[in-house]
């Protein structure tokens, strides 16, 4: 009896030793590293071009990784041993960026996108901001389908932030006077429209008329997204020399499901 349990022991162990396994992929010398294969040709370039610049002009380092599957793990642990086996960021300075986004398949319906954040970074890019900027610029267009767009936007706030330009501080300001307009506006427009209404509910009164007010109806406004696979061997059309040194990944950043 216990020679036959240790046995069914020796023929599971391969399959708990896997279980326990963390999954890092391979490093590449890219930044843009699209595992599901969900971006065109088009727009990896535009954002591999996109970030290898920003990378020659600042040397802040930001990657991009899209993968269909976590493996059962979770997406920020995958994230940091990401950003920490690839060293990404400079050495020393450990500014690196990772955002990385698991697609939805048939077989993992659930989304999920995390930004990780070096060392360097964390002053810059605070938990509560990456996930301000997750859930602002990234959730809508994710949840559309379109990844593009939604790496697309968050670059448009990440750049300038890491770059010194801009802050998180300055990023709450214009969303609290944003609001502010659009409330404004909003009051304006159904004020408007009942403004609208009761004139012309008093004139048909005082002109005894009985038709019906007739109002104006808004079409809704859809878009939708076509993306094709590209090869993953795929040579970028950049030259820029990449010197992954840094990593130094500590747990910073935040993550969401879509």
């Amino acid at each position: 009896m216990k020679r036959s349990f240790l046995y069914a022991l020796l023929l599971l162990f391969p399959v708990f030793a896997l279980a326990q396994q963390e999954w890092t992929p391979e490093k590449t010398d890219r930044f843009v590293n699209d595992y599901s294969q969900i971006l065109t040709q088009e727009q990896h370039d535009a954002l591999e071009q996109r970030l290898v610049a920003f990378n020659d002009s600042t040397s802040n380092q930001i990657v991009v990784v899209i993968t269909p599957t976590l493996y059962g793990d979770e997406i920020k642990a995958v994230g940091q041993r990401i950003g920490q086996s690839w060293g990404i960021g400079q050495k020393d300075l450990n500014n690196g960026l990772l955002i990385i986004i698991k697609t939805k398949t048939s077989e993992e319906p659930d989304g999920d996108v995390a930004i990780c954040t070096g060392y360097g970074m964390e002053g810059a890019f605070p938990d509560v901001f990456c996930g301000k900027i997750i859930d602002d610029k990234m959730i809508p267009s994710l949840i559309e389908g379109d990844y593009y767009a939604a790496i697309d936007k968050a670059l448009d706030v990440i750049f300038p932030v890491a770059a010194g330009e801009y802050s998180y501080e300055m990023y709450k300001e214009d969303n609290e006077m944003s609001d502010t307009i659009a409330g404004i506006f909003t009051f304006l427009f159904f004020g408007g429209i009942f403004w609208l209404y009761y004139r012309s509910y008093k004139r048909h009164k005082k002109n005894g008329g009985g038709g019906g007010y007739s109002g104006s109806s808004y079409g809704g406004y859809s878009s939708s997204s076509h993306s094709s696979s590209w090869s993953s061997s795929s040579s970028s059309s950049s030259s820029s020399s990449r010197s992954f040194g840094g990593g130094s990944f500590g747990g910073g950043g935040a993550s969401r499901k879509f």
